[in-house]
């Protein structure tokens, strides 16, 4: 069973699904698995901060966004191969 999401993760399921052009509101509460709630609140978030605007009637990212997203990548592989290397080292131990 996947544990719940947290706040960073959601926000950075927000911005891939905007990136990736579904910057309508129904587009990203489907592919991110946002209530309509959720969704006002990290839409609220986002464009507080400058990652996203509204333009042309959907969210589209910002420059700012972008550059932003790109080291959530980072550190999402990172936390990744940090895992797994943990995960290594608990076999050899274990």
């Amino acid at each position: 069973m996947k544990s719940k999401r947290d706040q960073l993760e959601i926000i950075m399921d927000v911005m891939e699904v905007i990136n990736d052009g579904y910057g309508s509101k129904s587009s990203i509460m489907k592919y991110a698995n946002l209530s309509n709630t959720l969704l006002e609140k990290y839409i609220n978030i986002l464009t507080s901060k400058g990652l996203i605007k509204y333009e042309d009637g959907h969210y589209k990212m910002t420059e700012k966004g972008i550059a932003l997203l790109e080291k959530l990548r980072k550190i999402r592989k990172l936390h990744l191969e940090l895992s797994e290397l943990i995960n290594s080292v608990s076999e050899e131990l274990y």
